[in-house]
């Protein structure tokens, strides 16, 4: 896994970009949130002080009219204490200050007034009258307190808004992390499958994610094709296997195959006792001579044919060139049954060869050794080849050497 320590995960780049979603969209929705909430708040307690303005200027015009500032001043107070009021003045007809009240804030005072400085520098001014008769005005200061209060609610409900969506956003990313490789899982178990065990004939699982099933399809029909072509590559080195050993012309096995079996029969454990036959066309020659080179090859792949029909399905027969043919008996109990077996092999060419309204008859000798008496394979195909030159020269056709 050390390779992939410097990638990035699946999982984090969702973890990422979910939480740059999120911090976009959230602090969008935030800005527009406290714009809109800000100027309604602002547009309510601008309404609301107008109200607290009239009904203050109701309540103090019978003190105005009889001139009674400590009532007056009473009720100022009483007002910028209960309600969001940052201080009234209350002036005559001369507009000289009769009673005054401020509001006392206790926290946050530099923002409470950078807030009132924007949202409330202009005061309201409302005259007092009596049966149309003028006794003086207030001046009203609005005062920030309740949207100070009101944003610290905001903050707080943001806060606990913003714990509680980075919970569900990473129970989300990782629910959909883990369904991501639920699906996937199967993808990268076949597809590893089918590079460590060359399993071409395997396929991708369907997806239910319409990106992968796409993936899936077009890996698919890449291993359709990786597949034929596998197979058709797989018949040509068969076919090449098979012609690098094995003759052309009677489809025996070649010279090259015949001197790996051999060798492979010396190495074998337990060993068993075996016997090669050299066999060689007596007549080839005047055959070829007399009917033509085609004929000659009809009488090779006739005499391969006849030779292979008249051996036990354990013994091995190849073409090593020419006329020339080698078998192998394997497992030899009796060296008597030698005898009856090369009998056998010469009877198969009792009866001519009918090629080209001709009537061709062959003949060949055989040669035979064991390996009881051979140290080697190259003792064996010695004493064998001797033995074979030697049944030429017999009336029986066949000689086996006992040396």
């Amino acid at each position: 896994m050390a390779k992939y320590s410097h990638m990035t995960s699946l999982q984090s780049l969702f973890k990422r970009s979910q939480l740059a979603i999120f911090a976009l969209t959230f602090s969008i929705c935030t800005i527009i949130f406290i714009v809109v909430s800000t100027y309604t708040m602002n547009t309510y307690a601008k309404q609301s002080l107008n109200i607290l303005a009239e009904a203050l200027s109701e309540r103090i015009q019978p003190a105005m009219v009889f001139n009674d500032r400590i009532t007056i001043q009473q009720i100022l107070n009483n007002y910028t204490t209960q309600y969001s009021i940052r201080s009234i003045q209350v002036l005559d007809p001369s507009k000289h200050e009769i009673a005054n009240s401020r509001q006392v804030v206790q926290s946050f005072q530099n923002t409470q007034s950078l807030l009132d400085h924007l949202f409330f520098q202009q005061p309201i001014q409302i005259a007092i009258r009596h049966n149309q008769q003028y006794y003086g005005s207030i001046v009203v200061y609005g005062s920030s307190q309740s949207l100070l209060d009101f944003f610290f609610k905001i903050l707080i409900g943001l806060c606990l808004a913003i714990i509680l969506i980075l919970f569900a956003l990473l129970w989300s990313v990782r629910s959909t992390y883990q369904y991501l490789m639920h699906s996937i899982h199967p993808l990268v178990s076949t597809a590893r499958e089918i590079s460590e065990f060359k399993a071409y004939q395997l396929r991708l699982p369907h997806s239910n994610i319409k990106e992968l099933q796409q993936l899936n399809e077009v890996f698919n029909e890449l291993l359709d094709k990786i597949q034929v072509s596998t197979q058709k590559l797989r018949a040509e080195n068969d076919v090449l296997a098979h012609q690098a050993l094995h003759d052309q012309l009677t489809q025996l096995p070649n010279r090259h195959y015949f001197y790996q079996t051999l060798l492979a029969s010396f190495d074998q454990s337990p060993k068993t006792t075996s016997a090669l036959f050299f066999i060689d066309n007596n007549n080839f020659k005047e055959i070829n001579d007399q009917y033509g080179h085609l004929a000659g090859d009809a009488v090779l792949q006739e005499m391969a044919k006849r030779l292979q029909n008249s051996l036990r399905q354990d013994d091995f027969i190849a073409r090593l060139g020419g006329d020339e043919f080698a078998i192998l008996i394997r497992n030899i109990t009796k060296t008597e049954h030698l005898t009856k077996i090369s009998e056998n092999l010469l009877k198969c060419c009792e009866q001519p060869l009918h090629f080209d309204q001709h009537q061709i008859y062959f003949s060949f000798s055989i040669g035979i050794a064991s390996t009881e008496q051979a140290h080697s394979p190259e003792d064996l195909i010695t004493a064998a080849d001797s033995a074979m030159y030697k049944a030429k020269t017999l009336q029986q056709g066949w000689y086996f050497s006992l040396r």
